[in-house]
């Protein structure tokens, strides 16, 4: 037997629902009134668990959530989650392509497909659901060429299955990360609940947001089409990116290029560029170089400016050991690293002839290290009489410097120049 206080408190719900209903018949039945989901093209196949179904002129004989077949307006409530570029009047689809900067709503159709009649006193309120709630789980990376996997869980503690479920598809070319719009979680219904903000940190939690009708009874949601709705939230498409390159000009002469000739004993400039081309915040910046035998770094000559920086300042002399941390860069944020190096008059190191050397630098962020290189010859006059050796001498760069600023996940970037630069 339910208590007194319960029927009461259905008695109550009920009288409310009736204030409702005139505004629903404005719409010409109660789920015109509050679906925003569209017929998609093909029905998602990706839902579960498998579970009876029931229609629209005949529902359930207990509370269960999302098994009609046949509604008017979203047809197989099973695929429930569907997905749309926000802002827009799209249709809402099981799977979208996503496009860095581009914004995103997820919508999320609930209903207790219970029958009317069982939420009545007479039948102890056997169709009324409780403790009703929405748990989203979604990736924060999607990998390049991979479906981003977007699931709602809807759960009930007296529904038959105790929790139903529908998955979305966001598919993308290139390695991006989602974040969730604050404040964007929002549930939409007939109830005076309409409208309400819910928390994001439940909603993708382990236990997942209430939702229900009533502002003053949520997880509570009774039997029938008018007590449906749907929550939707948005994400933006973020991605981590960012470009550098190395360059080498003989001093004072402010021509950098990516090879050159000199002669043993000169003096060269070196530039590290970095820019943030991602859509995200680069958070403390590591530079690294890695000089090779027979050049010398000129102590205190490293010189840093960046694009919020005017006027540039000198820095630590780090840079060959443990590299140096430069700060953190905002979206199109930019900077430079200068320092000059001489180049040893060593005949064992460079002999009669060409010798070629690389100088490799690279730049660590928390998404990724990116490395460039640059490539000296260093020519030597041949005495009388003296022979170059055939062919130049390489000495190769040694080993690549990882950041380890705990990385973990970081997936590597560079550009295609890059790459083709590095495999040579």
């Amino acid at each position: 037997m339910r208590t007194k206080t319960k029927t009461k408190t259905w008695e109550t719900m009920r009288r409310s629902a009736r204030q409702f209903l005139p505004a629903l018949l404005l719409f010409g039945g109660a789920v015109a009134a509050v679906t925003p989901l569209s017929n998609a093209s093909a029905a998602s196949t990706a839902w579960g668990p498998e579970r009876p179904t029931y229609t629209w002129a005949e529902p359930a004989e207990k509370v269960t959530f999302n098994s009609i077949t046949d509604n008017p307006k979203i047809g197989d409530e099973r695929n429930f989650v569907r997905i749309r570029k926000a802002g827009t009047t799209d249709e809402l689809v099981d799977k979208v392509e996503l496009e860095v900067g581009q914004e995103y709503e997820v919508s999320i159709w609930f209903h207790n497909n219970a029958k009317s009649k069982l939420n009545g006193s007479e039948y102890g309120g056997a169709g009324i659901a409780t403790d009703v709630r929405l748990r989203v789980e979604q990736p924060e990376r999607v990998n390049a060429g991979t479906n981003g996997i977007i699931k709602g869980i809807i759960s009930a503690s007296n529904s038959d299955p105790s929790e139903v479920w529908d998955i979305a598809y966001a598919y993308s070319k290139s390695t991006v990360l989602t974040r969730y719009v604050a404040n964007s979680a929002t549930i939409h219904s007939l109830g005076n609940i309409d409208g309400q903000i819910l928390s994001s940190e439940a909603m993708f939690g382990s236990q997942g947001a209430k939702l229900g009708y009533w502002n003053d009874l949520w997880g509570t949601l009774p039997g029938c089409n008018e007590y449906s709705g749907y929550v939707t939230y948005r994400f933006v498409v973020d991605q981590p990116n960012f470009e550098i390159s190395k360059t080498v000009s003989k001093e004072k002469e402010q021509n950098y290029t990516e090879k050159i000739t000199v002669n043993p004993g000169d003096t060269l400039d070196f530039r590290i560029d970095y820019k943030n081309t991602g859509t995200i915040n680069q958070k403390s910046i590591i530079v690294y170089d890695n000089m090779p035998e027979g050049l010398k770094y000129v102590a205190g000559t490293s010189f840093f400016k960046a694009s919020f920086n005017e006027n540039g300042n000198f820095v630590s002399d780090k840079l060959f050991d443990g590299g140096i941390n430069l700060g953190d860069y905002r979206p199109d944020e930019s900077m430079y690293l200068t320092y000059k190096v001489e180049v040893a008059d060593d005949k064992n190191i460079f002999p009669c002839g060409d010798t070629k050397v690389y100088n490799n630098a690279s730049v660590a962020t928390a998404n990724g290290t990116g490395y460039d290189k640059v490539e000296i010859t260093v020519h030597r006059d041949c005495a009388p009489g003296e022979l170059p050796k055939t062919g130049p001498t390489e000495i190769v760069m040694g080993t690549i410097v990882v950041a380890g600023i705990g990385i973990g996940g970081a997936y590597y970037i560079a550009s295609r120049r890059q790459l083709k630069k590095l495999s040579k």
